[in-house]
Order: structure tokens, then sequence, then C-alpha cells
């Protein structure tokens, strides 16, 4: 058993003091009545002694006690808490640097993770979802939102569409963005979703678990593209060069895509084993709002059991007043 307000304990100490006093009076009132009259004429003038009423006296110290334990909160047993556990939130970020358009994947890096972002947020219809896009720096394309319509309509179709967003593959500020994107609430569920073919080139990986662990968002990342050196395509033909003239070509890297899920709690996957993904994100999502149900609700809680001592102290004050006035 415990105690909601253990220190109200201490209130204990009324009911040693309560019977000193009660003992205290009843001995000063038979010495004042022996100096007005001898105790051997009492009987002759009718005088009698007040009753000592020690039975009353210990159903009124009984009742005193159970009230404070009333009083203290006592609890012991458990109960379910039912606690809400917010929201169910996804926010994507795809990579939409130059390499993305390579063509390992069938028909390029970028459209094949299109067709996988696009049944993800079929599938997902309960699950409010944001979508970021990222190259040499990012941008939010798509607060939270259940509007399927809205999200598909900002889906970049190639590397080559928003030219506002800075060239190159870097994680900068990704991660940020990707949290500003997602509620503050504790007990919201935080997925993000990377689709990307790696080769950061600010070398920021660290940095952005450290983010993203501080906001309790967990990462899954999928690679996109293949282990075979390929070209980059430019949009009007011809593919990308290096300052030199030599043709850059570009491969999956997966290391650092591997840090970001671990790291986070997530995981890491080739776009190529994605067949059941929206499973696998709805595995995450309720896995995190049951540990967040059981962090606000301790799993389970002690009952309040006050009532039981209070019922019990009213009983006994009940009985101490009857038995008192029988001068018992």
């Amino acid at each position: 058993m415990g105690f909601q307000h253990p220190f109200l304990l201490l209130l204990l100490l009324l009911a040693p003091v309560y019977w000193w006093l009660r003992i205290k009076w009843f001995s000063t009132e038979t010495k004042l009545l022996r100096v007005f009259v001898r105790p051997v004429l009492w009987d002759r003038v009718r005088i009698h002694p007040p009753p000592e009423r020690y039975f009353s006296l210990i159903l009124w110290v009984t009742g005193l006690i159970l009230s404070v334990i009333a009083l203290s909160g006592p609890t012991w047993g458990q109960s379910s808490a039912i606690v809400s556990t917010g929201g169910k939130n996804l926010v994507i970020a795809l990579d939409i640097s130059q390499s993305m358009a390579s063509l390992d994947e069938a028909p390029s890096r970028i459209v094949r993770a299109n067709t996988e972002i696009r049944r993800l947020i079929e599938e997902l219809d309960d699950v409010r979802i944001a979508l970021v896009i990222f190259s040499g720096s990012s941008r939010l394309a798509s607060p939270l939102t259940l509007d399927r319509e809205f999200l598909l309509s900002r889906l970049p179709d190639n590397t080559w569409s928003n030219s506002d967003i800075a060239r190159g593959t870097q994680l900068g500020n990704l991660v940020d963005v990707m949290v500003s994107a997602l509620p503050k609430m504790d007990l919201e569920a935080r997925i993000g979703i990377v689709f990307s073919d790696g080769g950061f080139h600010d070398y920021a990986t660290a940095s952005a678990v450290e983010t993203a662990k501080a906001n309790n968002m967990r990462l899954i990342t999928l690679g996109v593209g293949g282990p075979v050196e390929m070209t980059v395509p430019l949009e009007n033909g011809g593919v990308l060069l290096d300052t030199e003239g030599d043709t850059v070509r570009t491969v999956l890297e997966e290391e650092s895509l591997m840090e970001l899920a671990h790291e986070t709690g997530g995981v890491y996957l080739p776009l190529s084993q994605t067949d059941d993904l929206s499973i696998i994100v709805q595995v995450f999502l309720e896995h995190i709002s049951e540990e967040n149900s059981e962090l606000a609700a301790g799993g389970s809680t002690s009952t309040r059991r006050f009532q039981y001592f209070l019922g019990a102290a009213l009983l006994f004050f009940s009985l101490a007043t009857i038995v008192e006035r029988r001068g018992k």
C-alpha cells in the first residue's frame, strides 16, 4: 500500500494528543469535584463523578486515525490507464539531386522512388504525411496533411523541376526541416522516411542523427540505385561532366543511410526490397504509439482507496457519539 500524500500521516500524532487531553480532562474534573465535596458524601448529596467513557474514547481515536489515513490518499492494487496516444505522423524526404536521374532503377531513380512514395500515400490513408525535398539544401514541399491529392501534386517528376534548391547531395538541415514538419506534442508518433542514393557530401550524418534523437524521430531510409556505377543524365541530353571534363559516375552509397536508420532506431532497406514498406511503417507507428501510452500511463496505476477509510471513520464517529451519550 502507498500514499499519495504521505507527509499527512504526521497528523496521526493527533491521536495520542487527543487521548492524553481526554484523560487529562477526566482527571481534572474528578479533582475539582473532590475539592468541592468529599467523596464519602457523594452518595448523600447525589453527586456522581464524570464517567470515564473509555469505550467512546477508543472509538473517537480510531475514527481520527482512519480519517488521517483517508486524507493521506491510500492506494494499492493496479488498474489499467487509458491514455490518448496522439496522431500518427509521417514525413517523407525525397532526394532530388542530379544523381537521382540515373537509370539503374527503371525508368530512373527518382521515378522509381516516386512510385513507391505514391503507393505509401495511397495505402497509409489514416496517417498524416508531410513531404520534404532536398538536394544541396532542403525545403518543405507539403505540410502534414490527409489530403492525398495535394500530396501527390507536390511530388517532383524529375530532378530538374526545382531549380531553387541548390545542387549536390547534402544532409545539411534536412532532419531539422523534417522535424519542423511534425507536431511537438510528446505523445505523437513520429516517423521519417528518406529516399536517397546516399553519398552526402557534407558528412553531416552524426549531427543529423543527434537532431533526430533529440526530437524522438525514427528514420527509415531507402537506398535508391544499385552497386554498379552509372552516368548522370542531363535534362537536355548528354551526361553530367565534372569541372575537368570527365564523366561523373554515381553508385548507391548505403553506409550513411544505414547509419541514419540504425542510430535512430529505424531500419534501412534497398528500394528493390520495399514490397511491404507500408506494413513496416504501420508496425513502427503502432509500436511507437504503444510505447508512448506506457510512458504516459506508467503501464498501470495504483487505485485510490481513500473511500474505505473515510467510510470506516464516519462509522466509528457515529458509534462514538451514541456510546458517549450513554456514558460509556
